[in-house]
């Protein structure tokens, strides 16, 4: 089972912003500062980044089967190790990729065509994608895009609700789909 997780709007608002730093005012930063410029010297501001990343932990807690594939634009900007120091350890631990990188003009079907390549590279049949923008998931013929999609308020992120939602859904995979030991 693996979860595609987006941050912005997921992890935390959708309010963040990318100012350019040169490697002169990142020396001026905090330790915890620094951890957010990017690989080509942006800062990455926001209010209370990562704020939902323990709820999310506790949603997982009963799911010990459940891998996570960073889908967030964010993974264009930090490796995979910075990354996962952006989350708790439980969080962290069961992060086993990102989603690779496709572009197009107008971010059409953009998100599940990078999704669609990475499930279809690694062979996972059940999987969830936690996302605030289903622009990028618009209709697949199947509509299996749009019903594995948890989508979220940008301004709220992942709330209780969001957090029970997963759950149930995996309850519902892990029913229809039981793991064999």
């Amino acid at each position: 089972m693996v979860l595609f997780l987006d941050f912005d709007g997921c992890l935390h608002n959708s309010n963040v912003v990318m100012k350019p730093c040169s490697q002169a005012d990142a020396l001026n930063l905090s330790a915890e500062e620094r951890r957010f410029v990017t690989k080509n010297n942006y800062l990455v501001t926001g209010e209370n980044l990562f704020e939902h990343c323990d709820r999310l932990a506790v949603a997982l807690e009963p799911f010990p089967e459940v891998r996570i594939v960073i889908s967030s634009t964010w993974r264009q900007h930090f490796s995979i190790d910075a990354l996962k120091d952006f989350l708790p350890p439980a969080l962290a631990e069961c992060v086993i990729g990102v989603t690779p990188i496709f572009f197009s003009r107008d971010g059409a079907y953009q998100r599940m065509r990078e999704i669609g390549s990475f499930l279809e590279e690694n062979g996972y049949p059940q999987w969830i994608a936690i996302d605030d923008n289903e622009y990028p998931f618009k209709a697949h013929r199947d509509g299996c895009f749009l019903r594995n999609l948890i989508l979220l308020e940008s301004n709220t992120g992942f709330t209780e609700s969001a957090a029970a939602l997963l759950q149930q859904r995996l309850m519902e995979i892990r029913i229809s789909h039981p793991v064999t030991k």
